[in-house]
């Protein structure tokens, strides 16, 4: 009966320790990248000492929902499935990293605004710049195949560091960063082709 108990009350903890990290994420979905404890609490329906019961402080709070994030974008999702010629396997790319990127961008802005050494930025752009380069081969072989400048040029352009300048600092609208992308890529990639006699 005890053992009973004790799993119950371990579930229980569990399913409180979700309930304020999924409440974290929905306000960071919502635009506060750094909400306060009070916030969170209100929003996980759970008293602020019931909060600091579970995390030690706000900090450790935000570390385990940036090692959520981490992996999620870890994890290697399936490789895109773009046809056509290359103008329009580009265009399939770029509209489907459109997508990714505008559905993740504010659990994005929190993973990396919490970096306190050009180390750990660094190492976080290393690791999601493999995976990114996979799937970028993947749709778009000819990027592999392409001299380094060019290929290098091409997988920046389908960054999410790109794609928020785009949108953010240069206030282009989805459609138009797009657009943007594509042009860019596709006039780099047609220049490298060999049947382009360059």
């Amino acid at each position: 009966m005890e053992a009973v108990s004790v799993d119950g009350r371990s579930g229980r903890s569990v399913r409180t320790r979700e309930k304020i990290i999924f409440a974290l994420f929905d306000l960071i979905r919502e635009g506060n990248l750094r909400p306060r404890g009070e916030e969170i609490a209100e929003r996980a329906e759970v008293a602020v000492r019931t909060l600091f019961r579970h995390f030690d402080d706000m900090e450790s709070l935000f570390a385990s929902a940036q090692a959520i994030v981490s992996e999620r974008m870890d994890v290697d999702g399936p490789l895109p499935d773009v046809r056509g010629d290359l103008e329009e396997r580009c265009r399939a790319y770029a509209t489907e990293q459109a997508g990714i990127f505008t559905e993740n961008r504010n659990y994005l802005l929190f993973y990396t605004a919490r970096v306190r050494t050009e180390a750990e930025a660094n190492a976080i752009r290393t690791a999601s710049a493999k995976t990114a380069r996979l799937r970028l081969w993947s749709a778009l072989p000819e990027c592999a195949a392409a001299p380094p400048p060019i290929r290098r040029a091409v997988e920046e352009l389908f960054s999410f560091q790109s794609w928020d300048q785009l949108r953010f600092e240069q206030s282009l609208s989805h459609e138009d960063a797009v657009d943007t992308i594509v042009f860019s890529a596709h006039l780099l990639l047609k220049a490298a082709s060999p049947a382009s006699g360059a």
